[in-house]
């Protein structure tokens, strides 16, 4: 067995258990590919890609890049053109995709009948038992930690990821507060097949934003309240 294996690298055919978290503005082929060839696994954001012909043309650029496994993001809810855009996931031949936001079980049903592996992202332990029942072949369990939306249930990654081990058969991902090579250790002492991680690529040479944001990045403490505040404060209740 490889020092890394697990059920999702087994899955999905990557070295690490490290997978790139979906970005709502710069999601594209430009990271992805780097992850990927890197040994985890790189996703493209269909939205930020606007048009199922966007999603093809950017697809494609990845492929020329690696020939490593990738995933594709659907933000249901989000996206425009979703059934096109499978379409277009379906025909490029793309291995993985991770849907999220609202219930995808008609999309991941779609793709599992076409040779994809469906992944869906949740924010609690409830979700993710329905997410088990729906089919899925491993979930996403985003802690209060994680930068994103934010459900009023949602609690913190240490308590989230043992519990839902616990409850579910499927391999869970665990996401939130992962971002060097402790959190990572410690996802996986927790029953976690997989991380799922976001801000720490922010900071790399080939995610696409400007260099000013990722030095900021590099220079804030987790304790300083503009980004504290920002990840931690759940949205008002009474919007759900």
């Amino acid at each position: 067995m490889e020092l890394w294996e697990t059920r999702v690298t087994k899955m999905l055919g990557i070295e690490y258990p490290i997978i790139q978290g979906a970005f709502g503005g710069f999601g594209t082929s430009a990271l992805a590919a780097a992850v990927s060839e890197a040994g985890g696994l790189g996703m493209i954001t269909a939205h930020v890609l606007r048009t199922p012909e966007g999603l093809r043309e950017d697809i494609r650029r990845l492929k020329s890049k690696t020939g490593k496994p990738f995933a594709v993001n659907i933000s249901i809810g989000v996206c425009p053109d979703v059934d096109k855009m499978v379409e277009v996931i379906i025909d490029e031949g793309v291995p993985v995709v991770e849907t999220s936001a609202y219930r995808g079980d008609v999309y991941g049903k779609k793709l599992q009948a076409a040779g994809i592996k469906w992944i869906h992202k949740v924010a609690t332990v409830r979700h993710a038992q329905s997410v088990e029942a729906q089919g899925a072949d491993a979930v996403v369990i985003v802690g209060l930690e994680g930068t994103g939306f934010k459900s009023p249930d949602q609690l913190p990654t240490l308590i989230t990821i043992p519990w839902a081990v616990k409850q579910i058969k499927i391999p869970t991902i665990a996401a939130g507060g992962i971002g060097d090579s402790y959190s990572f250790m410690a996802a996986l002492s927790m029953g976690a097949e997989a991380i799922y991680m976001g801000t720490a690529f922010m900071a790399t040479q080939e995610c696409p934003i400007p260099a000013r944001y990722k030095e900021r990045l590099v220079e804030y403490s987790p304790s300083d309240p503009e980004i504290r505040n920002r990840v931690l404060t759940p949205p008002n209740a009474e919007e759900y």
